[in-house]
């Protein structure tokens, strides 16, 4: 018995729909399947408000929420009580996870040693320019008795402020060398490699 054209594309018509209506269902069941995977996550702190940089963190600044571990840097702290009322070394801004290496304790010195003070140096270009932050490190060259020379090698930077100037930590027995040079208007910073 030989089948017409006609015949077939009548089977295929209703057969068609239903098949159509089945790849439908097997992909939409596919695709809330993929959306409906639960995603792996690790408590991380993250920061809740935009923190200054040597400002104290207080518990209403940070908060503990479920970050995928697949995008979660490995240093971030799972424990709020690991950053809270410790200063912020530099500028922490919303939704960042918070790392032990962006606040310092209590005391921004306490990163420097107990034989160092902090010293503001007045406005000059290369802080001036933005290219120094806290936290990096500067030589600060002067005049020494009318001598240029080098007065402090690798000098933390604590803060930068285009109106306050510099305050970086120096050793207590090269501030007042320091000082002098300031006064004299002999002074410079030198950014140091890291």
């Amino acid at each position: 018995m030989v089948i017409g054209s006609w015949s077939l594309d009548r089977r295929w018509q209703r057969v068609r729909r239903p098949l159509a209506v089945a790849f439908i269902a097997v992909g939409g069941l596919l695709l809330w399947g993929r959306d409906h995977t639960p995603l792996e996550t690790i408590p991380t702190v993250v920061a809740v408000a935009d923190i200054s940089t040597g400002q104290v963190v207080g518990s209403g600044d940070v908060e503990v929420v479920a970050w995928p571990s697949d995008s979660r840097p490995p240093p971030a702290a799972r424990d709020p009580a690991a950053i809270v009322g410790r200063r912020a070394a530099a500028a922490i801004r919303t939704g960042e996870p918070l790392t032990e290496q962006r606040v310092i304790g209590s005391s921004l010195l306490a990163i420097t040693g107990p034989e160092s003070v902090a010293l503001a140096l007045p406005s000059e270009p290369l802080s001036a320019s933005g290219l120094v932050r806290p936290g990096d490190r500067v030589d600060v060259v002067g005049s020494d008795a009318g001598v240029p020379r080098t007065l402090v090698t690798a000098a933390p930077v604590l803060s930068v402020s285009p109106d306050a100037g510099t305050v970086i930590a120096v050793p207590a027995r090269a501030a007042a060398t320091v000082v002098a040079a300031i006064a004299a208007d002999a002074i410079a910073l030198v950014l140091a490699p890291s």
